[in-house]
């Protein structure tokens, strides 16, 4: 693939993450959006990997850390139990406000990617 078209692709690709990044972090932090967000992030690298033949921005793209979220699943047998019920329900909002946080650190670190992006194609 020539790499003009790749790294035109990649702004794209950069600019959809960005956007899905300022979504989680002001307000829709749903475990879904975060685990589309996680998803998408894994494919970006991957495509970064397999396309781009600058050794220093593949460097500075695996660089950028992985999204580990995984919501936490209630059993039928816990709504029985109103106590592990809630407990379980604190834990996902504690697990998603760390995300959160960590999403906001991989946006700007895919903001600085996006300027390297930019500045290969001028």
């Amino acid at each position: 693939m020539d790499q003009e078209k790749a790294y035109s692709l990649l702004n794209r690709q950069l600019t959809d993450i960005l956007a899905n990044a300022e979504r989680i972090v002001n307000g829709n932090d749903s475990a879904e959006e975060i685990e589309s967000f996680a998803r998408y992030s894994l494919e970006l690298k991957r495509y970064v990997n397999e396309r781009i033949e600058n050794e220093e921005f593949k460097k500075a793209a695996n660089e950028i850390p992985d999204i580990n979220y995984k919501r936490t699943q209630i059993q039928i047998w816990q709504y029985l139990i109103l106590p592990a019920w809630w407990i379980n329900l604190y834990k996902d909002y504690q697990a998603r406000q760390k995300t959160k946080h960590e999403v906001n650190l991989v946006r700007g670190k895919y903001a600085s990617l996006q300027l390297l992006a930019k500045s290969q194609l001028n």
